[in-house]
């Protein structure tokens, strides 16, 4: 994109710290307008944003389920969306491409003069990464300022997550890296990333045969057999701090597809 400039361009004569737009800004990730010919002036869908109602409920439980590592997946995935960047800085109406929307109340602070719509838009993919990003591990990146480096981090992180032909799944396991702060930024946007192994059908009936185990259970399972599909043994990984939540995540995604299968043929 065309340099890394700060978020906000205050307008000429604002006085003051502009520090409560990038909260602003921060607070209203995913969140929806309703249709603006009805209320053409800025309204929010609720009082918390997606982002929060999602990831509130984990930080209180200490770990995010599937669920919610795939709705956050879902949700970036929206935020980096040309079109819905787009329609955010006034430039496009999903439903009528012929006609403009309203402009968006921050998008005035974030619009470079000057610049192409193109080049708008990558901004504010960069900055609502960014902010996605300092929500799950706070003060992991200083986006503010900005600060070159911590911006490059997030930019490298762009291209890793959205380069072509990457699976749901491996977008899934990147958000689980985001999600706990004691994995490395280096090991996350690494372009080496190891890819998954791919399921064949008689893996996943394997999988849904020993659904009903415990996760120990399963792991030692797994192992007796010699089935290894995330590389090292399975309770060396259960029993590893530093790698049960992301085998938990690999398993249960793995579970899911394998439902999917074979949920219908259960009689139990």
């Amino acid at each position: 994109m065309k340099g890394i400039r700060r978020l906000f361009s205050p307008r000429v004569g604002v006085q003051g710290s502009v520090k409560h737009l990038f909260q602003q800004f921060q607070d209203s990730l995913g969140d929806r307008r309703t249709t603006w010919r009805e209320y053409p002036h800025e309204r929010r869908s609720s009082n918390k944003s997606r982002l929060q109602k999602i990831v509130h409920p984990a930080r209180e439980r200490g770990e995010f389920l599937l669920e919610e590592l795939e709705s956050l997946r879902d949700l970036l995935c929206e935020l980096l969306s040309e079109d819905d960047c787009a329609e955010w800085l006034g430039f496009n109406d999903l439903s009528r491409p012929d006609t403009l929307p309203p402009m968006r109340l921050l998008a005035g602070f974030i619009r470079e003069l000057g610049w192409t719509d193109a080049e708008n838009i990558e901004k504010l993919r960069l900055y609502r990464t960014a902010a996605f990003i300092e929500f799950l591990r706070p003060a992991a990146i200083d986006w503010e300022t900005p600060h070159v480096q911590s911006m490059e981090l997030v930019l490298k992180f762009i291209k890793l997550f959205t380069r072509p032909g990457i699976s749901s799944e491996e977008q899934t396991l990147l958000i689980d890296d985001l999600s706990r702060p004691r994995v490395p930024w280096e090991k996350i946007v690494t372009p080496e990333r190891r890819e998954r192994a791919r399921f064949s059908e008689s893996d996943l009936r394997y999988v849904w045969d020993t659904r009903g185990l415990s996760h120990r259970e399963r792991a030692a399972e797994w192992d007796k057999r010699k089935f290894h599909p995330f590389g090292e043994p399975n309770l060396k990984q259960f029993e590893d701090k530093k790698l049960k939540q992301r085998w938990l995540v690999a398993v249960g995604y793995q579970i899911k597809k394998a439902k999917a299968l074979y949920g219908q043929d259960d009689t139990d």
